[in-house]
This record gives structure tokens, sequence and C-alpha cells, in this order.
């Protein structure tokens, strides 16, 4: 009895040992996957002006500082739009980023376009610490004008005024990877793992 209580117990052990490798084996497979995929970017939500198109200008605006604005068209340098609502829990979350990256990339216009009510741009702004280094803009308009459904949406216009590329940002990842547009001329990772081509704005 007690070898057959060994046998058994030598059995268990060995078909432990060997789950244990193929879990290690799994797991590392894994992460040579998430490697050779890098980070994922801004998920594309399919409506709204297509990536390659000109994106649709507003000149006349007026930003939170009482500056002029203006959305797209052409210009000296890229624009990133960074649609956004005062109510929106995880823009205020992404919102200390977008401020430190608008003051570190000097080739690039930060704008934050939002929808409310004046009350509650007045009690945003009142927290936000939003100064010179970027534009926020009460524009529902232009949010129509894109056909932006949620929020924070970002869209990286280029200085010829097409759209470079877009996408939902839950993450400073994601709007980095919009960024990564116009060093890598990959607008989204879906066009980068299906070897999409970008269609040229008309």
């Amino acid at each position: 009895m007690s070898v057959l209580v060994y046998t058994v117990l030598a059995v268990l052990v060995a078909v432990d040992v060997v789950l244990v490798l193929m879990i290690l084996g799994l797991a590392r497979e894994l992460g040579r996957v998430q490697v050779r995929l890098g980070p994922l970017g801004a998920r594309v939500q399919d409506s709204g002006p297509a990536i390659g198109d000109t994106g649709p200008a507003f000149d006349g605006l007026t930003d939170h500082l009482g500056r002029d604005a203006s959305v797209a068209g052409e210009r000296s340098r890229p624009q990133l739009l960074m649609f956004t609502g005062p109510k929106c829990s995880t823009c205020k979350a992404l919102l200390p980023g977008i401020k430190t990256m608008a003051k570190a990339e000097k080739d690039l216009d930060v704008v934050l376009i939002s929808d409310g009510t004046e009350q509650e741009h007045r009690e945003f702004l009142s927290g936000a610490g939003i100064g010179g280094e970027l534009q926020y803009l009460d524009a529902r308009e232009v949010g129509i004008a894109y056909q932006v459904g949620t929020t924070p949406y970002g869209i990286l216009i280029d200085s010829d005024g097409s759209i470079a590329a877009k996408g939902l940002c839950n993450n400073m990842q994601h709007v980095e990877s919009l960024l990564n547009a116009l060093e890598t001329g990959t607008p989204t990772i879906q066009h980068l793992y299906a070897g999409l081509k970008v269609p040229n704005a008309s």
C-alpha cells in the first residue's frame, strides 16, 4: 500500500511540475507577443471625417484667455484637438499629462475642445490650472462637425489641414500614439497591423 501511495504522490508531483512549466512557457510567449506588438494606440471610431481627409476648419473662435483661436486649416505646425467635457472624470485625469505635453512639444499646438454650460466651464477652469500653454475652447459645433460621440477623444491635424490620426484616448499612451503618426506615417494601431494604406486627402 505504501508503495502505491508513494507512486501516486510522485505522479501528482510530476503533473504539478509539468503544469508549472507550461504556465511559465505561456507567460513567456505572451510577453514576446506584447513586445512584438508594442503599446496599443488610440482606437478609432468609424464616424466623422476619415484619416487623410481635410478636417473641418473653424475661425473666429476665442479661448479661455480671450485669445483668438482657430481649428484645422493650413497652419505653421500640427494641431492636436483633444475633445473633453467638464464632467468627464477621465478627461480630468489626463489633464496634467496634456498640460505637460503642451509645454514640451514646441512644434505642436494643443487645443482642448469642450461642451457644457458656462457654469460647468467656470468650475472646470477654476481648478484646472490651465495657462497659456494650450487653448481651451467652448465649441460644441466643432465636436459636431468631427462627429465626436465620446470623450476624451483626440484628433491630430497636420499642418496642411488633413487629419493625420484620431482615436479614443483613455490614457496618455493613447494620446502619444497620435503624435507617433507624424513620425511613423502610421496613424493607428489598426493601420499598423492590417497594413492599410491611408488615403490621400482630396
